[in-house]
């Protein structure tokens, strides 16, 4: 090669280099780590997430429980932090977070170039952060898939309740004495235990929309009650799973439920999730003995 193309190489390649830097590159720069866990369950974790000193702006999921867009500050910088979620085999998952500020990209670029990066280590041990508290937010449960099954039917008192997936422990808990008074008051015999049927899922927003119902004696009339609706449970062909651990986790569960029924193409609904609640947790005890069943309906 003659000295001239040389000497273009040696220039050409260094601009090049530059122009994709600090151009084209889409991020400032990634973080990777793997868990022991489901696409679902991290991303339901960023979206609700536990840092050291990062504040949440916003955050937004894309489709599939792959990727999460957030917006977050840290030491007076607005970040948009790009978090990928992919599974690497049946138990890990890999995450990638690329990481772009928003006001300062070409300043963040051009430090790493040079070799100074505390802020990117303090964007790491933030991430570190929340990757322990990931950790230990997946001690804290355990799921058992049963299989193909076909839920149970009930005439259930019910209340209805809208809210974010990790908030209908709460909602459980605020309507509880309602129907328990009904009940008591009205003389009415219980078919079995507490229950919840998810009406419908917003797997983006997290929202849900679904009733709380005791199981209930056939009769032909009902006491009326502005708060409360007398409903049919139909039995269903269902994946069941069960669930052991606060129930405020629960919805986890539905995550195993979905990854079975993609590993096994079984089509599911994304509706009429039902879960039964074998233990009382007013009676306190040990969460993660706490019993759930929980029902995925399959398309038929």
């Amino acid at each position: 090669m003659s000295k001239k193309y040389w000497l273009l190489f040696l220039i050409g390649f260094p601009l090049l280099f530059l122009l994709w830097y600090f151009a084209i590159k889409n991020n400032d720069y990634a973080i990777k780590f793997k868990a022991k866990a489901l696409p679902g369950e991290i991303v339901y974790r960023v979206d609700s997430p536990i840092f050291d000193k990062m504040e949440i702006i916003k955050t937004k999921i894309k489709s599939n429980f792959s990727r999460v867009i957030q917006e977050v500050e840290l030491n007076a910088e607005i970040y948009e932090l790009n978090w990928i979620i992919k599974p690497k085999n049946d138990s890990i998952s890999e995450v990638k977070v690329n990481v772009t500020n928003k006001n300062n990209s070409f300043q963040d670029r051009f430090l790493l170039l040079v070799g100074k990066n505390e802020f990117q280590k303090r964007m790491k041990a933030e991430i570190a952060y929340f990757k322990k508290a990931l950790i230990t937010n997946l001690k804290l449960y355990t799921v058992e898939i049963k299989g193909k099954i076909v839920s149970p039917e009930n005439t259930c008192a019910c209340i209805a309740s809208n809210g974010k997936v990790d908030q209908k422990a709460f909602e459980m808990m605020k309507n509880i004495d309602i129907l328990s008074n009904y009940i008591l008051e009205n003389e009415i015999e219980t078919r079995g235990r507490p229950r919840i049927f998810i009406n419908s899922w917003d797997r983006k927003t997290r929202n849900i929309n679904f009733n709380f119902c005791f199981p209930i004696e056939e009769k032909k009339t009902y006491p009326k009650n502005l708060l409360i609706d007398i409903q049919k449970i139909s039995s269903e062909k269902a994946l069941k799973a069960s669930f052991y651990g606060n129930y405020m986790f629960s919805h986890n569960a539905w995550f195993h439920l979905l990854d079975y029924a993609e590993k096994n193409n079984i089509k599911v609904k994304n509706k009429n999730i039902l879960e039964i609640f074998k233990d009382n947790p007013q009676m306190g005890g040990d969460e993660s003995l706490w019993e759930a069943e929980i029902y995925l309906p399959i398309k038929e």
